[in-house]
Order: structure tokens, then sequence, then C-alpha cells
């Protein structure tokens, strides 16, 4: 679960975030650009499980997810030698409340919890079949 869950916030993409600031409106922000991720909050049935601080392999090339304007994004992956690999790609929409993306042929959803030109916070939020109730809550930052 909390597999699929870092894939999804690779969007994510990867997919820290405060409120917009007055000049900032999120319904007029845009998603477009490179974000990294800088930490995961994970919930089960609203109680924090624990906080993940994302640890780069290497900081001169963090691993991110780009939003292109084509409504195209891909998740990239670094190694320690900044050797890129893809690690995810397809198509989104984003409507100011929610980031939807299909990748081979799944749509997911994100929610966008605040957004400014330069961090994305977001929620996403799946009940399993016995009824327990999983959150997590990613911190971008925007690198370009």
């Amino acid at each position: 679960m909390k597999k699929k869950l870092l894939l999804a916030l690779s969007l994510g993409l990867m997919i820290t975030f405060t409120g917009c600031s007055s000049d900032e409106d999120s319904s007029t922000t845009s998603i477009v650009g490179k974000w990294k991720s800088e930490k995961f909050d994970y919930y089960t049935n609203g109680v924090l499980d624990e906080t993940v601080i994302t640890v780069e392999e290497n900081s001169s090339c963090p691993d991110y997810v780009e939003f292109k304007s084509n409504g195209t994004y891909v998740s990239i992956e670094n190694d320690v030698n900044c050797n890129a690999t893809a690690d995810a790609s397809g198509t989104y929409t984003y409507n100011g409340t929610n980031i939807f993306y299909n990748s081979g042929g799944v749509t997911e959803t994100i929610t966008v919890i605040s957004l400014t030109s330069s961090r994305m916070k977001y929620d996403i939020t799946e009940t399993s079949s016995e009824g327990i109730v999983y959150k997590t809550v990613g911190y971008l930052k925007k690198i370009n």
C-alpha cells in the first residue's frame, strides 16, 4: 500500500506546504514544472503512523516528477551518479483541486491541499475492503 502511495506521490506526483498567500491563489497557480518530494506523512484511520523525510542518493540531482504544459507527466529517479530513469509517465489534468493522472490505463486522483508557486501539499486517501482508511500527505517543492 505504501509503495503505491509513494509512487502516486512521485507524481505526484512527488507530489511542504503552507496555505496560499494572498498573492498566490491556488486556483491560478500552475502545477507545470519539476517537483521534488520533501516528506510524506502516513495515516491509518486518521492516526499518524509515521513521517518519512525524503533523502536523496545525491542531493545535486534529486528525484522529481515533472508536469508538462502539454498534459503529460514523467516521474524521474536519479541514482547516486545522477543517471536518470523514468519511473512512471502518463497524462494528467488539474482542475484547481484535484490532479487526475493516468498511467497504463489506470486513473488515480490526488487532492491538492495547498499550492503556491514553489510548494505543493497533497493528499491521497484510499479505503481498504476491510474499511481501513489509509491517507498519505505529500509535501513537494518546485525545483524549476
